[in-house]
C-alpha cells in the first residue's frame, strides 16, 4: 500500500492520520500521569488541602496508588482505609466513588487512543519505507504537506484552549466536566469529599502545564520534519 504522489484524496488522508497520531500523543500526555501514584502523590502533597482533609502526608501515596491502580485496571475500586481527623475510616464517599467509573471511562478511552495513534505511526513508517525503497518521487511531499496541515490544525485548537484557559480557567474546567462526564458526580463538597480537597482546581491547572511541557519537545520538532520532508520538492523545482 502506497499513498500516490499528488492525490488530494490521498494527502487528506495522511493529513487525518497525522492529526490522530497527534491527538494519541496528546491523550498520553493528559493521562498517563493518572495511572501514576507516585506523580499523584507528589501533586497531592504540593496542592492538597492536608488540614481540611485531615489526612497525613504520610498516607497520601498510599491514597494515590489505589486512584491509579483502579483507573490502571489493577483494582476493582479506588478505596482504602487511612486515618482521617484521627478515625480510621474510608477515604472516599459513595458519591466519589460513584464518580471514578466515569473518571476510568477516560482514562481507558485514552489508552485506546494511545495505542491506535502508535499503530497509525507504525502504519505511516512502513509506507515511508516502501516509498524509500522504490524511490517514490511524490511521497514525502506530499507527508510533509500534511504533516504541515495537521500541525497547524492542531495548534489552532490548542491555542484556543489555551486562551480560553487564560482568560478563564475555571470556566474551561467546568465546561470540560459538562462535556466529558454524563453526570454531576463530579459536583464534590471542598468541606466534605477528599478528592476536590486533594485535588482543587490548582491541581489540574499544573496537571494541564505539565502535559504541555511534556508534549512540547513534540511540538517544536513538527515543523522541523514537515520542513526536512517538504523543502527539498521545493529546491528540485
Amino acid at each position: 500500500m502506497s499513498l500516490p504522489g499528488q492525490d488530494k484524496t490521498s494527502g487528506l488522508a495522511a493529513c487525518l492520520m497525522m492529526l490522530l497520531i497527534l491527538l494519541a500523543f496528546t491523550a498520553h500526555a493528559l493521562f498517563s500521569p493518572a495511572l501514576s501514584g507516585q506523580r499523584l502523590a507528589a501533586g497531592f502533597a504540593r496542592f492538597g488541602d492536608l488540614q481540611a482533609a485531615g489526612v497525613r502526608e504520610s498516607d497520601l501515596p498510599l491514597i494515590a496508588q489505589g486512584i491509579a491502580g483502579y483507573l490502571r485496571g489493577e483494582k476493582e475500586a479506588p478505596q482504602v482505609n487511612i486515618l482521617r481527623h484521627g478515625v480510621m475510616q474510608p477515604a472516599f464517599s459513595q458519591r466519589e466513588l460513584e464518580h471514578m467509573p466515569d473518571v476510568k471511562r477516560l482514562t481507558d478511552w485514552g489508552q485506546l487512543l494511545w495505542r491506535f495513534g502508535l499503530g497509525l505511526a507504525g502504519l505511516l513508517a512502513a509506507l515511508a519505507l516502501r516509498a524509500w525503497v522504490i524511490r517514490d518521487p511524490g511521497f514525502f511531499p506530499l507527508m510533509g504537506k500534511s504533516l504541515l496541515a495537521a500541525f497547524l490544525l492542531f495548534m489552532a485548537f490548542l491555542s484556543g484552549l489555551f486562551i480560553w484557559a487564560l482568560m478563564d480557567f475555571t470556566g474551561l474546567f467546568y465546561q470540560l466536566h459538562l462535556w466529558l462526564f454524563p453526570n454531576d458526580l463530579w459536583q464534590l463538597n471542598p468541606a466534605e469529599h477528599l478528592m476536590i480537597q486533594l485535588m482543587p482546581e490548582a491541581f489540574f491547572m499544573d496537571y494541564a502545564l505539565s502535559a504541555l511541557r511534556r508534549m512540547a519537545w513534540l511540538l517544536l520538532a513538527l515543523p522541523l520534519g514537515a520542513g526536512l520532508w517538504f523543502l527539498p520538492s521545493r529546491r528540485a523545482k
